[in-house]
């Protein structure tokens, strides 16, 4: 995404036949522009969330990864009595239902697990006859097996997102919660998931490695 006001490129308006086929529609009285389909539009931006994520988490490593900026944080602990999570095996991601007022500000294990297992939940729910629930999440211990995870349900969720089309895309789905709702709501909310943690976690990031002791030195303009 560029930085600047007014650098974007636009692609050039495709000027085709005089009527207007399936799939296009009419700008003034001459011109005529391919419209994509409502799964094509969804299914490139999901691509270019699962892109950008990839982006914001690249040379992730444990130190920060498991950073956290205030007392009381949630992140992904080793299981003990004391930890309040879920997930099987060594390590829990916390948690509590019904969650705390106010909630405990989150590091960015927490913020990866949370979206690889809900990927991989809302993918079973909506593809398939699976209904898996958190506490079926085998839960990783480092940041290279949580990115490792995310990535592949990310990769997994595309591929069945791949499979709809503009009919199956508002067919109606099996959701967690018990309800069944069309599956370009349950596909979008996984987006808007994955557009706000990423975001979250960039400002972690940001924050993480900004302490700053002086200010910086411009060159004269």
């Amino acid at each position: 995404m560029e930085g600047r006001q007014g650098s974007r490129q636009h692609d050039p308006v495709v000027i085709v036949a005089p009527y207007l086929p399936l799939g296009t529609t009419r700008i003034g009285h001459h011109a005529c522009v391919a419209l994509p389909s409502a799964a094509d539009v969804v299914k490139g931006q999901l691509r270019y969330a699962w892109t950008y994520s990839r982006g914001v988490l690249h040379d992730l490593y444990d130190d920060e990864y498991f950073w956290e900026p205030t007392p009381l944080c949630w992140s992904v602990r080793r299981g003990s009595p004391d930890v309040r999570g879920w997930g099987k095996g060594e390590f829990v991601c916390e948690d509590a239902f019904p969650a705390p007022e106010p909630l405990p500000v989150t590091t960015i294990a927490w913020r990866v697990i949370h979206l690889a297992a809900w990927t991989d939940i809302y993918r079973s729910w909506t593809f398939s006859d699976e209904r898996p629930t958190l506490l079926d999440a085998e839960v990783p211990g480092t940041a290279t097996c949580g990115l490792a995870w995310l990535y592949e349900a990310q990769d997994r969720f595309m591929s069945a997102v791949d499979t709809l089309d503009d009919v199956s895309i508002f067919e109606l789905r099996p959701a967690h919660w018990g309800e069944s709702i069309p599956a370009v709501n349950l596909v979008t909310t996984m987006l808007t998931e994955h557009v706000h943690h990423i975001a979250e976690i960039g400002v972690l990031r940001d924050l993480h490695r900004g302490h700053a002791c002086t200010r910086p030195e411009f060159p004269d303009a």
